[in-house]
């Protein structure tokens, strides 16, 4: 019996050879070129590259790979040392780009920090490399892992924008990382005539920006940060940009005609801001860097520069002086917004409770208002005060719309008790105030545990004391 089962088994080892020659074997390279490509893509670009071993027919199939992706990542592997760093990383991508040859390019990456003044005809010869494959993303990031080493800036890359002046490019997507960006006023840009989406981080930009964005009619996607502009000043028409975003540019004046917007972020110092027939403004970001109260800009200045089209989300960080009093009646209102985020810095002395009970005339603003947070940072040590010397507000605004509300940073202290107080008296739907003593706000400074347990421990009792006592106590979460 035994004897018969290794006879059998040999038997079938026979037959499946037999198979194999009968049917020409394993067909795997005889798929047509384009989905053999296709599986290719599927692959990360070490196993593609990998492929060029399995056969002859193989060894020139991985060059057709659409993903270049060059970062610390993929590239560096063993013990390299710091010094050697940049040079082993920009040999290993001029050896892989030496071999590469590919028309249709999908992704063109390198994520690397690099100087211009050393590394320029390597990463003119990468551009210009992305430009003839005619990728359709192009992202040059060679930002330093140390951004705020300001000696590095006079070592910026020179992006070369003549490379893009032809309209035979497929790029739609570019985005620069610390480089340099001189634009000439005669600037003939056929190239980005099909660029959907332009990201700029800490890049320098020499010449007018408008004179690019003018040739960038399908603009779908603007992010600028961190960039050093020339001119301080964006008056532009873009028809079909949704997305914008804007942060520590330094801007004088932003003046946008954009129909089709639908979220907008603008970190800056308060300035004119015009968004013109924005009427699809979904979502807005507003952070204004100033140490000064901002309770006038935001009741005057953005509503009338058309905010006040904003339906879904208005989220705004700004300072607060608790000794500020009243502020100029609002022009504007936002009549369609549903959750409105403020997240305040509170300057001043404790005791004077003005300056944050101003902010429930806000909310008159915003008659259809559904939900509000507000995450309050008041460094100034706490001054309570008694329950009947708590002010009032002249008149109540109703607001029947107003659901839920949230106040974190919460210490009890005269100002924030007369605003939780004024908002239980307006809003009679509301289903519930939160209340937590937890500091929500991202720049607040961080406690060890121990201060952090005495502080909240602190803060929780004098909430109990101050609001679990009043007659609106079933309405109120205490976190």
């Amino acid at each position: 019996m035994v004897y018969g089962k290794v006879s059998n088994s040999k038997g079938c080892v026979r037959s499946g050879l037999n198979k194999r020659a009968r049917y020409g074997g394993f067909r795997l390279h005889r798929l047509p070129p384009d989905i053999i490509c296709d599986i290719f893509s599927r692959l990360r670009f070490k196993e593609a590259a990998r492929t060029s071993m399995v056969s002859r027919s193989w060894r020139r199939l991985w060059r057709c790979y659409p993903n270049l992706v060059f970062t610390r990542k993929t590239m560096l592997h063993g013990s390299i040392t710091d010094d050697h760093l940049a040079a082993t990383f920009i040999s290993r991508v001029n050896s892989i780009l030496w071999q590469f040859r590919s028309s249709s390019l999908k992704n063109f990456i390198v994520k690397f920090p690099l100087l211009g003044r050393d590394d320029a005809h390597h990463i003119d010869g990468w551009v210009s490399f992305s430009a003839a494959s005619r990728a359709g993303q192009i992202v040059l990031d060679l930002c330093p892992e140390d951004q705020e080493d300001t000696d590095m800036m006079n070592g910026m890359y020179s992006f070369p924008l003549h490379i893009f002046f032809s309209g035979d490019n497929c790029v739609r997507y570019l985005s620069l990382g610390f480089v340099s960006l001189t634009i000439p006023p005669d600037l003939n840009l056929s190239g980005f005539t099909n660029l959907k989406k332009l990201g700029l981080h800490m890049v320098s930009i020499r010449g007018d920006l408008q004179c690019l964005l003018s040739h960038c009619n399908v603009l779908e996607w603007l992010s600028l940060t961190q960039c050093s502009l020339q001119h301080r000043s964006i008056c532009q028409k873009l028809r079909r940009l949704r997305y914008l975003c804007v942060r520590k540019c330094r801007l004088q004046k932003l003046h946008l005609q954009a129909p089709n917007l639908t979220e907008f972020e603008l970190t800056n110092y308060p300035i004119p801001i015009v968004l013109a027939e924005c009427l699809n403004l979904s979502v807005a970001t507003i952070e204004l860097v100033s140490f000064s109260d901002c309770l006038s800009y935001v009741s005057t200045e953005l509503p009338a520069g058309g905010l006040y089209h904003v339906q879904d989300r208005l989220s705004i960080n700004m300072t607060v002086r608790t000794e500020s009093r009243g502020f100029a009646e609002s022009i504007g209102r936002f009549n369609n917004l549903k959750h409105l985020i403020l997240n305040i810095d509170v300057q001043g002395s404790s005791d004077n409770g003005s300056g944050i009970l101003r902010l429930a005339s806000l909310l008159e603003m915003a008659p259809c208002l559904e939900e509000l947070e507000l995450n309050m940072y008041c460094p100034s040590a706490p001054i309570y005060t008694k329950r009947g010397q708590l002010d009032k507000l002249s008149s109540v605004c109703v607001h029947k719309h107003l659901r839920t509300v949230r106040m974190t940073g919460f210490d009890s202290t005269r100002g924030q008790l007369e605003l939780a107080f004024q908002i239980l008296r307006s809003a009679p739907n509301l289903d519930r105030l939160i209340v937590d003593p937890m500091v929500r706000v991202a720049w607040s400074p961080r406690l060890d545990w121990s201060e952090q347990a005495d502080l909240m421990l602190v803060r929780r009792m004098m909430a109990e004391n101050r609001l679990l006592r009043s007659e609106y106590r079933h309405m109120i979460t205490l976190l």
